[in-house]
């Protein structure tokens, strides 16, 4: 063995002037950069000959005049392995600067590039914002996409949610989630639905035929099979359109669902058109949010005026009502329904400061009558909270497709009776009749002449799906049951179904649906399998 061969870390250091290089632990530094060098001259020579370390020499001889205090850190035990932790810490930081939506021009930044170099291990190996953009942000790209591969590869089956938006520019950006699901794992507790963001495609324009394409485009980039549960999406003409025209045809064992939130949303906005006067109010938030000595004062008002008279309410301001949150509209009601007794001496007092504001004149008027209001507010309030209740339940992400049938038909939704025969309360619960009315045409569209384009595609998958459920089987009339909306359901099902039906009679029923379904694909297979993956189906596009 030659003598240089036999030369150890500290040897090498002498061989440069002082500061340089440091030892430690038996391996070779560089002092300015904070990396481990390689042993070979030639190799220690070629770095202290880069710019890189020329740059980092200048910016540390310019902050020190000592250049043996430069910190000193260990990091790995070869220039291979060291190599590979520069790489696994500029993926890392680039995944993680993806996933917290952080502009990697940050790291451009002077002052975070001498903090990290200082106080971060390796911190001298991060890259600027252009070399991690260019080698690493595709690598992470891919990283994601092989991890969604084998999610789908373990799921087995899966639904597709799409939704179309418009980002900051105005520019048209469409959604595509997979939603998976556990059933098919070993865990048999797990009944949670998995989404997932597998692309955000932008679009020139929005029609059946864009949304078609850029559908089967992401199938076909993911390697989906086209064995998928559902394809759901909004109630927009173009999404049921491009659905039948391209999708239905590469997925002939998918059923097409519309969001069954927003089907419920739509439903109850007869609630802020037939009470015009309620709706107003709401809107009026002019007055108590956009002016800071007024939102002052109002919140003073109310905390004297609740003080006042005894009450233990918790002051806050209104609620701004937003078009996009579902439920939002009744969670403002809720909160006038509290307050409104309060309003009329604010708005009084308001008006002497500032007696000739538009708005304070038009909510002034609308509060001459409110008693009315007060009664219309209490009774939305009763009635409303099972309608967000409603739409909380259909956002879930638990297995609830073979419920959601019985939840929207659910005694709770008709109107209730009051021995008290009052004009307003007779004209709530009309409107509340009128909502859940409409609400159940959606599901029943032959009794109600609707059209098409006004109903929910998949009422009848919803009303048979639930002959999956033990639950419910035994109670289901199969003879009357739409059977035949449950792609797949051929004859060797229907052959299982009463045998089926007597074991569900028997079984635990603590049992959840992914253990009862594990236990009895012996006995079933046939409709084990379609179990599985018509149960995963969700019943919301609230993701996207």
């Amino acid at each position: 063995v030659s003598k240089k061969a036999k030369m150890c870390a500290a040897d090498h250091v002498k061989q440069y002037p002082l500061g340089v290089l440091h030892s430690d632990g038996g391996k070779l530094f560089c002092t300015y950069c904070n990396v481990t060098v390689d042993h070979r001259k030639s190799s220690v020579d070629r770095h202290l000959d880069s710019s890189t370390h020329r740059t980092r020499k200048v910016e540390i001889q310019s902050t020190t005049a000592n250049d043996s205090l430069a910190k000193k850190q260990k990091t790995l035990t070869s220039s291979t392995e060291n190599r590979e932790a520069q790489n696994y810490l500029n993926f890392e930081l680039t995944e993680m600067f993806v996933c917290a939506n952080i502009p990697f021009e940050k790291l451009d930044n002077k002052k975070l590039r001498k903090f990290l170099r200082w106080h971060a291990a390796n911190g001298g190996a991060i890259h600027l914002s252009a070399q991690l953009r260019r080698e690493y942000l595709p690598k992470v790209v891919e990283c994601h996409k092989q991890e969604i591969m084998e999610l789908i590869k373990w799921s087995g089956s899966l639904s597709v949610v799409t939704d179309q938006s418009t980002d900051s520019q105005d520019q048209y950006v469409l959604h595509i989630l997979f939603v998976l699901q556990g059933l098919n794992g070993e865990d048999a507790s797990d009944s949670e639905l998995k989404a997932v963001l597998t692309d955000t495609m932008y679009l020139q324009a929005v029609n059946y035929n864009t949304v078609s394409q850029a559908i089967v485009k992401c199938l076909n980039t993911f390697g989906v099979d086209f064995n998928i549960s559902a394809f759901i999406s909004d109630s927009a003409t173009y999404m049921s359109k491009a659905y039948n025209r391209v999708p239905q045809g590469l997925m002939p064992n998918s059923v097409h669902l519309t969001c069954n939130a927003y089907i419920v949303v739509l439903a109850s906005d007869i609630w802020s058109t037939i009470l015009p006067e309620v709706d107003k109010l709401i809107a009026s938030k002019k007055v108590f949010k956009y002016c800071p000595s007024r939102k002052l004062h109002f919140k003073e008002h109310l905390q004297s005026a609740v003080q006042a008279v005894g009450s233990n309410l918790c002051v806050k301001l209104p609620h701004e009502p937003v078009k996009t949150r579902w439920g939002n509209w009744y969670a403002a009601t809720e909160y006038h329904a509290q307050y409104i007794t309060f309003y009329l001496t604010f708005v009084e007092e308001e008006m002497e400061i500032t007696p000739n504001t538009e708005v304070l004149k038009e909510l002034k008027q609308l509060l001459d009558n409110s008693e009315t209001l007060q009664v219309q507010l209490n009774l939305i309030t009763r009635y409303g909270k099972k309608l967000v209740d409603l739409i909380k339940w259909l956002e879930s992400h638990e297995i609830r497709v073979h419920q959601a049938y019985n939840k929207v038909f659910d005694e709770t939704l008709k109107g209730e009776q009051h021995s008290s025969n009052t004009g307003i309360q007779n004209q709530c619960i009309e409107t509340f009749t009128e909502v859940a009315d409409k609400l159940t045409s959606y599901y029943d569209p032959d009794s109600r002449g609707r059209t098409s384009h006004f109903t929910q595609p998949a009422h009848q998958f919803l009303e048979a799906v639930r002959v999956f459920d033990p639950l419910q089987v035994c109670t289901l009339n199969l003879d009357t049951l739409p059977l035949d909306s449950i792609p797949g359901l051929n004859r060797s099902c229907r052959t299982e179904l009463e045998s089926y039906r007597f074991y569900a009679k028997e079984c635990n029923r603590e049992l959840s649906l992914t253990a009862f379904w594990r236990s009895a694909k012996p006995h079933f297979p046939n409709i084990a399998n379609l179990a599985k993956q018509y149960l995963s189906v969700v019943p919301n596009s609230v993701d996207a």
